[in-house]
């Protein structure tokens, strides 16, 4: 039995799976890992040239989460590490977080961009408040402060309210308890969801900042810009609904309604309307 089972869910990104799937023949043992690949109804199958994995294909793009659990259902280790095939591996970071998963049910390692800049993967629980400061991070997230600050928080492990899903590693025990990903969400805040209901149910969460791996950031959602702002707000709106207040889900309501009126507006000053 292997020590992990990897899983990643492929949408239209076929170079970078590839890349993913040659990092990990690079740096992994193979009796440490399973890879299991879930294909969204990709236009390129890549079943033939990745023989020697589980690969599971689907006649329509199931979301992310759902995807996941799919493939989960397929594992047979007793640690799941959820990757995005457009990361990938610069060394073995197993080692430090399978010690970490001993003590705690979900775990993340410190992920770095494609320049190696540090990369903002984790966060507080979303609350409009909460969301705006995350928002402006990200925005900022290569301005040499915001560097600075990631380094500090980042120094050793600590205990983010959630890890990003890009690189989520999950007791399969646990993932079976919380009945995996929410599939409701089909793009965005399943990682943050998973994780509230992994702390409601009474489990630890840690970042291991000794285990690095790069992520690429968004090339499959880059090719469907509008749908992706559409499972934004959907997912958000979702989120708010699941796990914080009527008034905060009201609030929410309100600024998205004003925000867009606004734009309306403005679209209508453009165009002499």
């Amino acid at each position: 039995m292997p020590e992990v089972s990897i899983i990643t869910v492929y949408y239209n990104t076929p170079e970078e799976l590839l890349k993913l799937f040659d990092s990990i023949e690079k740096y992994l043992e193979p009796s440490v890992y399973e890879f299991i690949v879930a294909d969204n109804n990709s236009e390129s199958n890549l079943s033939a040239k990745l023989s020697s994995i589980k690969y599971i294909r689907f006649n329509e793009n199931l979301g992310f989460g759902k995807a996941c659990n799919r493939a989960a259902e397929q594992a047979t280790a007793p640690i799941l590490f959820f990757m995005n095939p457009d990361s990938e591996l610069i060394h073995n970071c197993l080692p430090p977080m399978l010690v970490a998963m001993k003590d705690f049910a979900v775990a993340g390692p410190q992920v770095i961009n494609s320049d190696r800049s540090l990369q903002l993967s984790f966060g507080p629980f979303l609350s409009i408040a909460a969301e705006a400061k995350q928002r402006f991070l990200t925005k900022h997230e290569r301005d040499v402060w915001v560097q600075r600050w990631i380094a500090q928080k980042t120094a050793g492990p600590f205990y983010p309210d959630y890890v990003s899903g890009c690189a989520l590693m999950i007791r399969t025990s646990v993932f079976q308890q919380l009945h995996g990903f929410d599939e409701d969400f089909f793009l965005y805040n399943e990682d943050v969801d998973l994780c509230a209901r992994a702390q409601q149910a009474g489990h630890k969460i840690v970042y291991i900042p000794s285990a690095q791996l790069i992520h690429h950031r968004n090339r499959s959602v880059q090719k469907e810009p509008n749908r992706v702002k559409v499972e934004y707000r959907r997912s958000q709106i979702l989120y708010y609904r699941k796990h914080l207040s009527k008034l905060s889900l009201l609030g929410l309501r309100l600024y998205l309604t004003i925000k867009f009126v606004l734009q309306w507006s403005m679209l209508r000053v453009i165009w002499g309307r």
